[in-house]
């Protein structure tokens, strides 16, 4: 598996020069215009621009000006959250920085991301990674860990359900790592046995997916490495060249630089080996 695992990562440097921005932008372009079910032409019709100019959006050939986006989002159908959030990747990309935004902006990119990088890796310290969560734990711990109000909540799960129906949906055979610090499992044994045992029993579940595995690290780790997750091209065309997701307490951040890129994955990669099945956990 290490190995597979290997070719993801040295098959993904090829794709360096391929951006983050340049990526999502060229594939919510394709996406959005093929899920309004409208031609080229037609979308390039309706904001008077030509269908070449439409496909050379959709393929990354040649960029989607800021001033285009919108009237791009419009003829697509897509959501004022989706077009406001184009906006902050096309500037990040113009500016050459990581893509800054708060936690329910870049929820978008990496929502994208699960659709196709051929390898994800996620690891949390305290908490069991969103895919993984069960309703329960959803509505009870994560309330109790973020403090939410109901909304928020209600938002939360349904962006959760929705990766997670991604990730099971998908017929390319991806790679996903689960990485759970036991602090999670203590925490949530403390909040209920019972709803600890049923998380336990899930996750154990998800372990056995084709594709999926599942471990927890029972050692502590420095603060500042707490929760991220890497998303790696594998030398996928449709993919996005590899970056990390990490947050902070009110912004989040996807980085693709590769020297920031390598440290994070030397940390997966050297506590991966050290992390206890989770067929072979116990409590």
């Amino acid at each position: 598996m290490m190995e597979r695992i290997s070719r993801f990562l040295c098959r993904g440097a090829r794709m360096a020069e391929q951006d983050m921005g340049w990526w999502f932008l060229k594939t919510v372009a394709r996406k959005a215009r093929n899920a309004s079910g409208k031609s080229q032409r037609e979308v390039g019709d309706e904001i008077y621009r030509s269908d070449d100019t439409i496909r050379g959006w959709e393929k990354g050939k040649t960029d989607i000006p800021l001033q285009s986006i919108e009237p791009l989002a419009k003829a697509c159908g897509m959501s004022d959250e989706l077009t406001k959030y184009m906006t902050v990747v096309a500037e990040a990309r113009k500016q050459g920085l990581p893509i800054e935004a708060d936690m329910r902006y870049n929820v978008l990119f990496i929502t994208l991301a699960e659709e196709y990088s051929p390898f994800i890796f996620k690891w949390d310290a305290l908490l069991i990674p969103g895919p993984l969560q069960q309703e329960s734990y959803h509505y009870r711990v994560v309330r109790m860990a973020e403090n939410a109000a109901d909304e928020a909540l209600d938002r939360g799960w349904a962006s959760k359900t929705e990766r997670r129906e991604i990730l099971e949906s998908r017929t390319d055979g991806p790679l996903v790592q689960f990485l759970i610090g036991e602090a999670a499992l203590l925490l949530l044994k403390e909040v209920s046995e019972e709803l600890c045992q049923e998380q336990l029993a899930h996750l154990k579940e998800y372990g056995t997916r084709s594709g999926w595995e599942v471990r927890i690290l029972r050692e502590p780790v420095p603060a500042r490495n707490s929760a991220f997750s890497i998303y790696n091209s594998g030398g996928s065309g449709l993919a996005c060249p590899d970056f990390v997701y990490t947050e902070g307490h009110d912004r989040s951040w996807c980085i693709d630089d590769p020297s920031r890129v390598t440290g994070y994955d030397d940390f997966r990669e050297q506590k991966w080996k050290t992390a206890t099945r989770i067929e072979d956990y116990q409590l």
